[in-house]
């Protein structure tokens, strides 16, 4: 077997798909035969096939995760939102598919979740009024539901500005499409009437609209906090792929929608978040993650040679 065919046979197998899509799953199949050296895992809908961007056994070898901080962040947060009965926690997906936002999203910010420095100086990047980082989430939609639904963020920061106490709620994407079904609920109406005047300057029926419900439901999670007097302020925002520009435009357009959105909601990229992780000043084990994070999620040269 030629070379070219032996690494084709490495990958996988892959579907037929969008070319961002497809490129970015070909990387995750390129990290999973070359850096991981798994075999490739079962497909996440169709039962009976195999695909390769996902591994087998992945709750056993935990290989999907990038430091034992971050393991560790994602098993308290899968015994914490049993105990709570809130948030979706697919474990399955979450340990298997290497294409999935959620061990994504642990990848990044787990890291925080136990070093309460290093979060408040990545995100004073960002956010640079804030004075401490309390409390680092993953999957939560507060204590209570005012929204009477399954939302959460995919990760909050419980922060303070001085004696002010907020939160910053990120919803974070890698391949996976905004949610394409229409959401609707009284409670949602609700808090978009009590918010009119501080925070939403467009009509109700855009952000129910497809293309912004799931940002907008995010949006209504902060919005009833602050308005239950649970926090005094909230941030939301979007985490992506640098070059997923159809996010990011959607992100924007949902920003202006927004009274003083610039400073309600930010859309932050993989790459405005490594090169300001970089700038801080951390331990090699912090650094080399930094860079793990770069070669997993952004370094398609990597695999190019492959992929071509």
């Amino acid at each position: 077997m030629g070379l070219k065919k032996t690494i084709k046979s490495l990958v996988g197998n892959l579907p037929v798909e969008s070319e961002f899509k497809k490129r970015m799953r070909f990387h995750q199949a390129w990290w999973r035969a070359v850096v991981l050296v798994e075999e490739q895992g079962i497909h996440p809908v169709r039962k009976t096939e195999m695909i390769g961007s996902t591994i087998l056994n992945g709750r056993i070898n935990s290989k999907n995760f990038l430091s034992p901080n971050i393991l560790k962040a994602v098993e308290e947060t899968i015994q914490d939102r049993k105990l709570a009965r809130s948030g979706i926690m697919e474990e399955d997906r979450l340990f298997n598919n290497l294409l999935s936002s959620q061990p994504l999203c642990f990848n990044f910010f787990g890291e925080l979740k136990y070093d309460s420095d290093l979060a408040l100086g990545i995100l004073r990047f960002f956010y640079p009024e804030l004075t401490h980082v309390k409390i680092v989430n993953f999957e939560y939609g507060g204590d209570k539901k005012y929204t009477n639904d399954n939302s959460a963020f995919d990760v909050c920061f419980e922060v303070m500005i001085g004696d002010k106490k907020g939160l910053i709620g990120i919803e974070c994407k890698y391949t996976d499409s905004f949610s394409p079904k229409k959401y609707d609920r009284t409670e949602y109406r609700n808090i978009y009437e009590a918010g009119k005047r501080e925070t939403f300057i467009a009509p109700y029926k855009d952000f129910i609209a497809p293309q912004f419900n799931q940002l907008f439901r995010n949006q209504l999670i902060g919005e009833s906090l602050v308005q239950n007097k649970k926090f005094d302020f909230v941030y939301t925002g979007l985490f992506c792929n640098q070059s997923d520009f159809e996010a990011q435009n959607t992100g924007f357009e949902f920003q202006s929608m927004l009274k003083d959105g610039k400073s309600k909601f930010r859309v932050i990229t993989y790459q405005d978040y490594l090169e300001k992780f970089q700038k801080i000043n951390i331990n090699w084990e912090l650094r080399e993650l930094s860079m793990m994070l770069w070669a997993r999620y952004c370094g398609m040269k990597l695999s190019e040679t492959a992929f071509s």
